[in-house]
């Protein structure tokens, strides 16, 4: 990247860290695409290219925002906002927003969160962007399921869920399928939400989100040991342990301490289910 960027091909430079967000992130590698996403802000600034400086503000977010620097990360997302805004660009609006959902929920700030959720699905529908909307109605589904109202949460989910499967979107399926999995837990539903998870997981793994097949992994190790079934709550664990491991997590990060602690005796209280989700 700095290579490309030093020798002058700047445009270049933009394009190719815009392409590399997704794999970069799903694979965890988030200093790595902060350092891109930089790299990227440099080249940007030098065309004066706003729609490349929008997008480099968002990946920055997005970095910090896994790394948990959350103040780093709204000051990002607010400037990306700020210049999708003045470009009348809907689909990276929505984009923002969505990740200012998932953030705003890890701060148990959900009523927040369900507004950018709101904001996503508005500039989703606006773009004509159906996959988009799929993700955004699936926020919109697990933050009202944070908010208790479980009934609501499922018919959102189950409209994200058929726009997913009429588009395509596998990762986006695997999210919902996640959210359902959760809902039908808090229902008292644990045979359907055992099946959701195990949907869920399937599609992280063959998406190559190893973070989210984690989380997944974890729920449903929280669903066996709930019901009895503490060899299956072991296991699920296991294969949620080894995806941390196969991502770096350091121990100190939210979801592997979880693990560690889970693993070591059934006696420990789960963590927050938002402080282990990792969504889009």
């Amino acid at each position: 990247m700095r290579k490309a960027s030093s020798a002058g091909f700047d445009t270049h430079t933009c394009r190719l860290a815009s392409a590399l967000t997704t794999f970069l992130d799903r694979h965890g590698h988030w200093r790595a695409l902060a350092a891109v996403q930089a790299t990227a802000l440099e080249a940007a600034r030098r065309q004066e290219d706003t729609a490349g400086q929008a997008e480099a503000h968002r990946g920055l977010g997005l970095a910090q925002d896994r790394m948990n620097r959350r103040e780093e990360a709204r000051t990002h997302y607010l400037l990306a906002l700020r210049l999708f805004d003045a470009l009348g660009n809907h689909p990276g609006q929505a984009r923002t927003h969505q990740h200012l959902a998932r953030m705003t929920a890890a701060q148990q700030l959900h009523q927040q969160a369900l507004d950018h959720a709101h904001h996503s699905l508005t500039h989703y529908g606006a773009a004509g962007d159906r996959a988009g909307q799929s993700a955004a109605l699936n926020h919109v589904g697990w933050l009202h399921a944070q908010l208790g109202a479980q009934e609501q949460a499922l018919v959102h989910c189950r409209q994200s869920l058929a726009l997913a499967q009429e588009t395509g979107d596998l990762n986006g399926q695997a999210h919902t399928w996640d959210s359902l999995g959760y809902i039908h837990h808090r229902l008292g539903g644990n045979a359907e939400a055992v099946d959701c998870y195990r949907q869920a997981i399937e599609l992280f793994r063959r998406t190559g989100d190893l973070h989210s097949e984690a989380a997944s992994l974890v729920c449903l190790g929280d669903i066996h040991r709930a019901t009895g079934r503490h060899d299956a709550a072991r296991s699920a664990w296991s294969r949620a342990l080894a995806s941390a491991d196969e991502l770096g997590l350091p121990e100190t990060d939210p979801q592997r301490a979880g693990l560690l602690h889970r693993l070591r005796g059934p006696q420990v209280r789960a963590t927050p289910r938002s402080a282990q989700r990792n969504r889009p």
